[in-house]
């Protein structure tokens, strides 16, 4: 259930990454396929704005003390806080206004295909097979009006991954900020994002012992049909039970993951916050002891059923 979970929020996640191509740079503009991946694309810049003006949301909020303090005590670190926060604003406008833009396009060229944006199947099929990729939509062939919604798209596009790419320098800005005083500007949906790594990993690992722990009960099952009073299958059931609570702490530690952003936003108040360096919250620190709990558990049950 919880890799379920991940798996879908780790979609999410990854749609932001074809954002950049495999150099890890970022592309000049979204060159769609069809009106599908124009979609697609659409879909993942409206889940990346809709994410990050939230993010804005409570950074600006916590934004107001600091601005204040440093305003009085700092004005250097003010300007340069100000100049990144004014940034950050104006990136996110450009790329609303952008995407706005570009979903007007979209709706116009499904209302309108004999316009003939995109080549059809067999044309495109025809063009992958003898030709190398390119970054942007083909302008051969093509009629006046087609060209000038294509140049649109692409024009729209560059500037969307443009200001996506200086909203994050802007936000990196703004933690290096922080770092030089001795704080973290701490971003909940990142940090938690970068935790479901570690923890797509380890319910992997999980998933692999669940043949192992099937032979177990078998195991058990057997030596409870022979004789359940026997020093084996006391044995066995002692094992059996500790087996279990093991089972429990990683199913709570696993239910605590999947409510780890309600649980980390309470505390924090608010899913953006500065703390210094060498603080951590109550849910870091419980969640860095109770994943390091569930890796001993993952080494410890097949020694258990191995010591049978």
């Amino acid at each position: 259930m919880l890799l379920k979970n991940i798996k879908r929020v780790s979609i999410i996640i990854g749609t932001l990454f074809l954002f950049y191509n495999c150099s890890g740079r970022m592309p000049n503009t979204w060159a769609p396929r069809d009106i599908q991946s124009l979609d697609a694309k659409i879909m993942n810049t409206k889940q990346w704005l809709k994410i990050e003006k939230s993010n804005f949301k409570y950074l600006s909020k916590i934004m107001k003390n600091e601005l204040n303090y440093y305003r009085k005590n700092d004005f250097r670190v003010f300007k340069d806080l100000d100049r990144e926060m004014r940034s950050i604003s104006k990136y996110l406008d450009k790329i609303k206004s952008s995407l706005n833009k570009q979903v007007k396009l979209a709706t116009k060229i499904k209302k309108k295909p004999s316009i003939g944006v995109f080549d059809d199947n067999i044309k495109q099929s025809k063009k992958r097979f003898f030709a190398k990729k390119k970054n942007s939509i083909s302008t051969i062939n093509k009629s006046e009006k087609a060209v000038k919604i294509i140049n649109s798209l692409e024009k729209n596009s560059k500037v969307i991954l443009e200001n996506q790419s200086n909203y994050s320098s802007s936000i990196n800005n703004l933690k290096s900020i922080f770092k030089k005083k001795k704080y973290r500007l701490v971003f909940i949906r990142d940090q938690i994002d970068r935790w479901n790594h570690e923890i797509r990993e380890i319910t992997h690992e999980r998933e692999k012992l669940t043949p192992i722990i099937d032979n177990f009960n078998l195991i058990l099952s057997e030596a409870l049909f022979k004789s359940a009073e026997s020093s084996y299958a006391k044995n066995i059931i002692s094992l059996s039970k500790r087996i279990e609570r093991y089972k429990d702490e990683m199913n709570k530690f696993e239910s605590f993951v999947m409510n780890l952003e309600s649980i980390a936003g309470k505390q924090a108040k608010g899913l953006v916050y500065i703390i210094k360096n060498k603080e951590r919250k109550n849910y870091q620190k419980k969640y860095e002891k109770e994943l390091s709990n569930y890796q001993n558990i993952l080494k410890e049950i097949p020694k258990l059923i191995n010591s049978v």
